[in-house]
């Protein structure tokens, strides 16, 4: 434990309060600004927790929550000819929440986004509407997961110079996790405004998953929401995805007073443990499926082992083999960890272009996909294996014919699509050095230190890679504070809630294990904060109608 020598004249809880706001404002500012705009006092953690870069809280798979650069910088490009202005690169920053602006910009309906603005200048000046928008999202495909491979991608950088690519591109807000980004795309919110802060917040006393409940904890309009709306739901609206945390980006359905129940392709398992659970067959779990539509024929198109050929060839060998994974004995939960996906999900979204009319009439309709292979992969292997490179590879091999079914059926010159990702990876910390710290650890030393009534309530509630819940009850039952907790966490060090998969180099095991560590409501008062927020108020749409 590091302990630091209290500053003459300062009280004791003064001198506390100074160590945190110095710790505080040590953090690059930009990074304070994208943690308060995903921060929602009533949901999110009441502890911040940051690690000095490149380490991070995790455990199990690697995550990729944070502030940092690493998993906020984003790919984001414009196409379609007569649309799109073919300018190649644009150097001012934007967020993903320009996204759903820009939509209303290309459809003729603005939309006065809480926190985005329209990318006007990809925009071709005087041009009709298109027949359909698509927002494509290459989920986990940040810009730090693409320049680790930067060979993999060619058809991507060949559509560059053809559209409209912003080369400083971020989601916005921190933590950037799926459901998070995924709201921020369709609502041109951050969490702070949209309601869905993480993947675990609270809502009245308990702390759950933000779909738990449906779309009912989304509390802004998505873009998808008013538009549909207002043209009498005459559009076509649909997202052809995995699990139901990707839906923000398209709308809340028949739950939104006055929507209808827009298709929605998921594969998630009814009931599963973690938010990511999928399955192989095509469906709608209980809590989405009264407010959205799922086709009837998805599941008879043909099976994943279709596309087990071309996944063969990833490699370099035509071996029946995906490096270790033999293929021809592979459940289909592992097929789903290989390239057969993506061109198993592009059958899909050919099949549900066509049958359900996608970009049919003039009334212009929207499409969302979320493709996940990229970020299972960076989950399960890193960023930095060739597992990875192969996913990008076949990912943006499959660009093209994306482009191609786009063009058969609906018609060249007739769409725009936007390309993105929700977030990037965390490096391997072999490859990075990152000492990563146990969020079990870090509760643990809590306990230890500060719960000493001996019931059976903890303090820490639950710890995210980037902040933790406390149960305040227990905390003050016990006498602490935020504050002191706080305080003692920039006291503990790395060996002592280092993890056991990684386990921490004797070299650094004496090194403070957080580079900040405060309660969440000091951050918009800190000094080194000021002039860099909104004065004004949130401008967070209603809550859905609900009735």
């Amino acid at each position: 434990m590091v302990v630091a020598a209290p500053t003459a004249g300062l009280t004791q809880d003064q001198d506390l309060v100074r160590r945190l706001t110095d710790a505080a404002c040590s953090v690059p500012t930009e990074l304070l600004v994208r943690t308060w705009r995903g921060h929602r006092p009533d949901r999110s953690g009441d502890l911040e927790l940051l690690p000095a870069e490149p380490d991070f809280i995790g455990h199990g798979g690697l995550p990729h929550s944070g502030p940092w650069d690493y998993v906020s910088r984003v790919p984001l490009l414009w196409y379609g000819p007569g649309f799109i202005r073919p300018q190649g690169e644009v150097g001012r920053p934007v967020t993903l929440a320009d996204i759903a602006p820009t939509q209303g910009e290309l459809v003729g309906f603005p939309f006065d986004a809480p926190d985005g603005a329209p990318l006007t200048e990809a925009l071709e000046p005087g041009a009709a509407r298109p027949k359909l928008v698509v927002v494509v999202v290459w989920d986990g495909a940040g810009r730090d997961v693409l320049a680790a491979w930067p060979n993999a991608w060619p058809e991507l950088r060949d559509m560059i110079d053809r559209g409209t690519w912003y080369d400083h591109a971020e989601v916005g807000s921190s933590p950037p996790s799926t459901a998070q980004i995924h709201a921020t795309i369709g609502t041109g919110a951050f969490s702070r405004n949209h309601g869905l802060v993480s993947h675990r917040l609270r809502i009245g006393d308990r702390l759950t998953d933000p779909w738990e409940a449906g779309s009912r904890y989304l509390t802004a309009a998505t873009f998808s929401d008013l538009y549909d709306r207002h043209e009498g739901n005459r559009p076509i609206v649909g997202t052809l995805a995995t699990v139901a945390i990707q839906l923000g980006m398209m709308s809340h359905g028949s739950l939104w007073g006055g929507g209808d129940r827009d298709i929605a392709v998921l594969r998630e398992r009814e009931g599963a443990a973690t938010l990511g659970a999928e399955g192989i067959s095509w469906n709608l779990t209980s809590n989405v499926a009264p407010y959205y539509r799922l086709p009837d024929y998805v599941n008879d198109l043909p099976p994943i082992t279709d596309y087990y050929d071309e996944t063969d060839r990833q490699d370099g060998r035509a071996d029946g083999r995906w490096h270790e994974l033999q293929l021809d004995e592979a459940s289909a939960e592992e097929a789903l960890l290989t390239p057969a996906r993506i061109p198993f999900q592009t059958r899909l979204i050919e099949e549900v272009v066509d049958r359900e009319g996608f970009g049919a009439d003039d009334v212009p309709d929207l499409l969302f996909v979320n493709y996940k292979l990229i970020d299972e992969i960076g989950h399960k292997y890193s960023m930095n294996s060739v597992e990875m490179r192969d996913s990008i590879v076949a990912q943006d091999a499959e660009l093209p014919a994306l482009v191609d079914l786009l063009n058969e059926h609906v018609g060249e010159g007739n769409w725009v699509m936007a390309l993105t990702a929700d977030h990037g990876h965390t490096p391997d910390p072999n490859v990075s050095g990152a000492t990563v710290i146990s969020p079990g650890a870090v509760a643990d030393t809590i306990q230890a230190e500060f719960d000493t009534d001996g019931d059976d309530t903890r303090i820490a509630e639950f710890t995210q890679p980037t902040n933790m819940f406390v149960d305040i009850d227990e905390m003050e039952q016990n006498g602490a504070t935020l504050e002191e907790i706080s305080g003692f966490l920039l006291s503990v060090t790395k060996g002592e809630v280092a993890g056991e998969q990684y386990p921490v180099s004797p070299e650094v095991a004496g090194e403070p294990a957080f580079l900040a560590v405060y309660p969440a409501d000091m951050l918009e008062d800190l000094p080194c904060m000021e002039g860099m927020l909104p004065d004004h108020g949130s401008k967070g749409a209603p809550a859905p109608d609900q009735g």
